[in-house]
């Protein structure tokens, strides 16, 4: 199961003591898991049929590459030290404990159990907080959250506007969502635009007490302030700390 490369050794070590290098790949068979640890880290759990490789382990960050199969992270590290690339997006922890899968086909499906997660691909967000999950798809990246409770409507409208755009299936979601979906409308808010993005707007403020610059006349313009005004309304925590890190979205 072990492909070796040479490389220098990290604080990651295999469940049975030995110690993993930077460059190193894990490929479990098709019935044989196996759990990787650092204690400055966290754990990560691979089922059978998964290969995830280290790329580097550095005082700022823990990088792998997830090619396929699925891992079960528990990451007690600062946020934003340990990502997992995938095919079509890079998964940035947030503190949190998570899993993550990808298919043979490069598409991936994050589902998130405590904490949040960010997912990114080019100028392409979206987070995750516990409790929901998201899919990224090659060529496209990573699409809209949805809570795992949310109506079986809203999750095919919301798959079928990723997809396509098609402005049906757009208000299809909409009309669909109750008020713990406004992480769902947030994320079509900052997806959409003109009427679209009203169309959005209007019920984000119907689910939502926004604040008083939140208006609808700012959101259409794509007033970043009121874009974050919006997100910081859903109690899902500030984006000051994100855009100190990541920089502006």
């Amino acid at each position: 199961p072990w492909l070796r490369h040479p490389g220098p050794l990290t604080n990651w070590r295999v469940s049975n003591g030995e110690p993993l290098r930077a460059g190193q790949t894990i490929e479990t068979g098709a019935s044989d898991g196996l759990k990787i640890e650092s204690a400055v880290t966290g754990e990560v759990r691979l089922e059978p049929d998964s290969r995830l490789r280290l790329v580097a382990a550095t005082e700022h960050e823990q990088r792998f590459d997830l090619q396929r199969g699925t891992i079960h992270a528990f990451i007690w590290a600062p946020p934003g030290r340990f990502v997992v690339d995938t095919p079509s997006a890079k998964t940035i922890d947030l503190g949190c404990r998570y899993t993550l899968h990808v298919s043979k086909n490069g598409t991936g499906l994050l589902t998130v159990e405590t904490g949040w997660v960010a997912f990114e691909w080019r100028t392409r967000e979206s987070f995750i907080p516990a409790g929901a999950a998201c899919i990224t798809r090659p060529g496209r990246g990573p699409g809209t959250p949805w809570y795992s409770d949310a109506p079986a409507a809203l999750r095919g409208a919301v798959e079928r506007f990723d997809a396509t755009g098609d402005a049906r299936a757009l208000g299809e979601a909409v009309s669909a969502s109750r008020e713990r979906d406004a992480l769902t409308l947030w994320h079509l808010l900052v997806r959409t635009r003109g009427e679209q993005r009203g169309q959005v707007f209007d019920r984000l403020s119907a689910l939502v007490r926004l604040p008083r610059q939140v208006t609808r006349e700012a959101i259409l313009a794509g007033d970043s302030g009121a874009i974050d005004g919006a997100w910081d309304a859903l109690n899902l925590g500030n984006t000051d700390w994100w855009r100190r890190w990541k920089g502006r979205w």
